[in-house]
């Protein structure tokens, strides 16, 4: 089973958990507590901005007709994206306690000016702890990682906050807090509408997902932002697929193509969205990337977080 942060096998080693009798009221800034983390996302609900949504008038998919199949393209050797397609897509980058700067780990989603949502496995899991807050930086507004292009801003994160029941693949979800708003009057940085918590939310039967993940299972990340249409199916597929190694409940979603000739995220693309074009013309974040068996494995879908139940 993969989950997909960068470099989660090759850090195994290398657990971290600050000690919070040495810090100074800055040092540890996660909170598990379960009722403020549904505080906060109910106030962001409520409070999101009408721009959400709206990706700049960057047409990089249609909704596919009825019947018609997804792209054959795929993160993992996947279909760029064009400049400002995805304007929520946040690159999470980690200065590493003992290797040092390590660039991007996961992918995130701008959902207020100063919050991003992300997956908690990228902070935390039974390989390593990486909760404090000083040892992350969201890039917003980028497209090409490799290259300079005046549109990115690097924000410090000045406090993580973890889903209290986080636990492997259930409730795998994480915010983290902006030293600062971001400019959302830049035109490639833009919030992704989050969909109302009443569990009738209709998702399409094709949405795209993004990252800069691996563009082979055993190759580099991606310099410029991927996207791929995926199929989303009904949650006893992968309930089905993968048994009861990982128990699947009503908060996951299911997508993916399972035929080999698509492709889905990889290693890199945790915590990155599945969005879906609503019938206002918005997108709006449907799942939260969050699992899979291996890269794109023939047979196999994704397992995400479920947009309408965090």
């Amino acid at each position: 089973m993969t989950l997909h942060a960068v470099l989660c096998l090759s850090l195994a080693a290398a657990a971290f958990a600050p000690n919070p009798s040495t810090a100074d009221g800055k040092c540890l800034r996660m909170i598990y507590f379960q009722n403020f983390f549904l505080q906060y996302l109910n106030s962001m609900r409520l409070s999101q901005r009408s721009e959400c949504g709206l990706n700049n008038g960057v047409i990089s998919y249609r909704q596919p007709r009825s019947g018609s199949g997804g792209s054959k393209s795929r993160l993992v050797n996947g279909k760029e994206t064009q400049k400002g397609a995805w304007p929520w897509q946040v690159s999470l980058q980690l200065l590493h306690p003992a290797f040092g700067f390590v660039g991007h780990w996961c992918a995130g989603v701008l959902i207020k000016p100063t919050w991003v949502l992300t997956a908690a496995h990228c902070i935390r899991n039974e390989k390593f702890s990486l909760p404090l807050a000083a040892l992350w930086t969201a890039v917003l507004g980028d497209w090409n990682r490799d290259v300079e292009e005046h549109t990115e801003e690097r924000i410090p994160i000045d406090e993580v906050v973890i889903h209290d029941r986080f636990n492997n693949y259930q409730n795998d979800i994480a915010l983290m807090k902006l030293s600062r708003p971001t400019n959302i009057t830049n035109t490639n940085v833009r919030c992704l509408c989050l969909p109302p918590s009443t569990n009738n939310t209709p998702i399409p039967k094709i949405c795209v997902t993004t990252g800069w993940g691996k563009v082979k299972p055993n190759g580099p990340l991606s310099g410029k932002l991927r996207q791929i249409k995926v199929p989303v199916h009904n949650t006893s597929v992968c309930r089905d697929k993968y048994g009861p190694a990982v128990p699947i409940t009503d908060g996951h979603l299911c997508a993916g193509r399972m035929d080999g000739k698509g492709g889905g995220p990889c290693v890199g693309d945790s915590g990155g969205p599945l969005q879906c074009s609503g019938p206002n013309g918005r997108w709006f974040l449907a799942g939260l990337t969050s699992f899979g068996s291996g890269c794109a494995r023939p047979g196999y879908p994704d397992g995400l977080v479920k947009g309408e139940n965090i």
